[in-house]
């Protein structure tokens, strides 16, 4: 049986020693770069915050207080919603764009954030597409036609008749809010009238249309039904080429005869860019991981929310595409927004 050598190596094994204690050395700083992933350091080490760019109470910071609560639990790590609103959405993405791209600042939007306000705003300090990263939809929504019972108007039909006869004035939650440009889509899919009057949020347009100060809108489905099931709301068709969950025996706009008219919108979950793609990817796990529970399917159903969850190139494929068909419109339009 061979012995092992003792003593001083020879010249013969020399550069085979140096050449595993360079080895070693590499392998252990290799280690030590990986360590921090499954150590104490791994993501998340500390809270991480989803910024909201619309105001509490709304249907997309239900959405995301329902996402953050459950990803909290998944992530062993408070997850906190921060509400910045105002510009159309643009105050509070542009906070996320701005913040350091470790995954500790994520944003919950509206998709108009990058599918409209390029386009209808004169000047934005960040360009949402270069600067924040799609990290997959967080479910998609609808609007609903709705006219007050004055007026004496129970189909679409019977609505686009008037329309063409006389100019109706119609409320939505604001310039390029998905209210306006939905009915503008209807203006321009069947030639009728409309005057837009503009409000400063969903809500101050429902109270209106209540109160039949102005007779029709395009409202958000959840803050609408409750007025229609009380007869408050006639509803005439909505908005998507699906029905809503909330409104099942409410036709779409598509199915009363306006052949292929679309305006259904999604909420989105966005990063800034540069953010590590691992943690983009766990973040697209979570999300399909979370729209996969039936009872969070449940909660979302019950706000008129379709749940539906992609990944960030499906999503950045839906961006892209509504980019192309509203940009257009609001080209038509002439909308300009400061």
């Amino acid at each position: 049986m061979a012995t092992r050598p003792t003593g001083l190596p020879t010249a013969a094994h020399r550069p085979r020693r140096g050449a595993l204690a360079t080895l070693a050395a590499l392998a252990g700083y290799a280690l030590l770069a990986v360590l921090p992933a499954h150590g104490q350091d791994a993501y998340p080490s500390r809270p991480v915050r989803i910024i909201v760019n619309f105001p509490a109470g709304g249907p997309l910071d239900t959405v995301a207080r329902l996402v953050a609560e459950r990803a909290g639990r998944d992530l062993k790590q408070p997850v906190v919603v921060e509400n910045r609103a105002g510009a159309g959405g643009n105050v509070g993405a542009e906070a996320a764009a701005r913040a350091t791209p470790d995954g500790y600042t994520l944003l919950m939007s509206t998709d108009t954030l990058v599918t409209v306000n390029p386009f209808a705003y004169r000047k934005m300090s960040f360009d949402p597409v270069r600067d924040l990263q799609p990290v997959g939809l967080a479910g998609t929504f609808n609007q609903v036609l709705v006219t007050h019972p004055a007026i004496k108007v129970a189909s679409l039909d019977k609505f686009l008749a008037m329309a063409k006869a006389q100019d109706l004035s119609y409320a939505s939650a604001g310039i390029a809010s998905p209210g306006h440009i939905a009915f503008e889509m209807l203006k321009a899919r069947t030639q009728i009238q409309g005057t837009h009057v503009p409000y400063k949020g969903n809500a101050p347009a429902l109270s209106d249309v209540l109160a039949g100060q102005v007779p029709a809108g395009f409202l958000a489905t959840p803050t609408a039904v409750q007025y229609i099931r009380s007869g408050k709301l006639v509803p005439l068709a909505v908005s998507g080429l699906r029905r809503d969950p909330l409104l099942p025996d409410v036709p779409t706009v598509a199915e009363t005869g306006v052949s292929g008219f679309d305006a259904e919108f999604a909420f989105v979950m966005l990063v800034p860019s540069g953010t590590p793609a691992p943690i983009r990817t766990r973040w697209e796990q979570q999300l399909k991981t979370i729209f996969a529970d039936a009872g969070f399917q449940k909660k979302l159903l019950a706000q008129g929310v379709r749940p539906q969850a992609t990944d960030g190139a499906q999503a950045t494929a839906w961006l892209a595409a509504g980019s192309k068909r509203w940009g257009e419109l609001i080209r038509k339009l002439g909308v300009s927004l400061d």
